[in-house]
């Protein structure tokens, strides 16, 4: 039996087990705390485990570590990266801008709102560019030239579509589904069903996708590794990639999504880069004993 601090944050419901790896040792393993901690009925809850790290790379301020809930590890949280931003931020570590590293990728941050009594702020990070599917996805050499990729599941009719079916990686892979009604959708059986599709070797996140007026859509998440969500900040990022691309939104304006959650704030920039804004929140700290 071991003794595990820890900080609890969200973002828009998005809710992570963080370890401050600076202060304290990192975990061993990971992965099977992160499956333990993530338990709502017998321990922390949360949709996975954060490992707040040193940077291993010159000129970044922190690294970062993301697992599921199921204790896959994860390539990119959107929201998780937020709250650690603001962490950094709040704990004196960090000023208002700077660099994080995750496995594949430095991410740019800036702090543009903070209550540090209230443990809150408002976080913009800069998570790369988007990108079509390629040669990792079966049936397609190179890089293909199109967003969208045929998709049947066996016994399952998709729901009424208002578009094709899109595939957006923001460094991991979203399945955009652009829907006419959320409540018509039967989101539990879908979701997983097409998490574990034999076309996704790595398996997928998919979001189901309501438009609205004004550069604004209503969306719920099937977090790969994790089940639903109440928000998915890189999955934000490609149902905006997805929806300009389909010819639903403007590129010009950011595009707001309303997830369960809360709502984030995305923006695909002329130099390719996509820029999400969003809320962070601290919820609680304590201690828990790990097997």
């Amino acid at each position: 039996m071991s003794d595990l601090p820890f900080i609890k944050m969200h973002g828009c419901g998005n809710d992570y087990v963080y370890i401050d790896c600076f202060s304290h040792p990192c975990p061993a393993d990971p992965g099977r705390i992160s499956a333990l901690v993530s338990d709502r009925h017998r321990s922390i809850g949360s949709d996975g485990l954060v490992l707040m790290l040193p940077p291993d790379i010159p000129g970044a301020a922190a690294r970062m570590r993301m697992f599921n809930a199921d204790g896959s590890e994860g390539s990119l949280c959107g929201n998780a990266l937020r709250c650690m931003a603001l962490w950094l931020h709040q704990s004196g570590r960090c000023g208002t801008e700077f660099q994080v590293v995750m496995i594949d990728r430095i991410v740019q941050v800036r702090i543009l709102s903070s209550d540090a009594d209230q443990r809150h702020g408002l976080v913009r990070v800069s998570i790369g560019s988007p990108e079509r599917p390629d040669s990792n996805t079966p049936g397609f050499t190179g890089r293909s030239e199109s967003w969208s990729l045929p998709i049947e599941i066996p016994d399952v009719t998709l729901p009424n579509l208002v578009s094709p079916v899109m595939h957006v990686s923001m460094g991991n892979p979203h399945t955009v589904l652009f829907v006419q009604s959320l409540d018509a959708v039967d989101f539990y059986s879908l979701g997983q069903r097409l998490e574990n599709h034999s076309i996704f070797p790595k398996r997928t996140n998919v979001e189901f996708v309501q438009l609205m007026d004004n550069n604004t859509a209503r969306v719920r998440v099937w977090e790969r590794g994790s089940g639903e969500t109440l928000a998915c900040g890189s999955g934000a990022c490609a149902v905006a990639i997805a929806g300009i691309e389909s010819g639903h939104f403007r590129r010009s304006q950011p595009v707001c999504v309303h997830m369960d959650g809360g709502d984030l704030t995305v923006t695909w920039a002329a130099d390719d880069l996509v820029h999400l804004e969003g809320a962070a929140q601290e919820a609680f700290r304590g201690v828990v004993r790990i097997n």
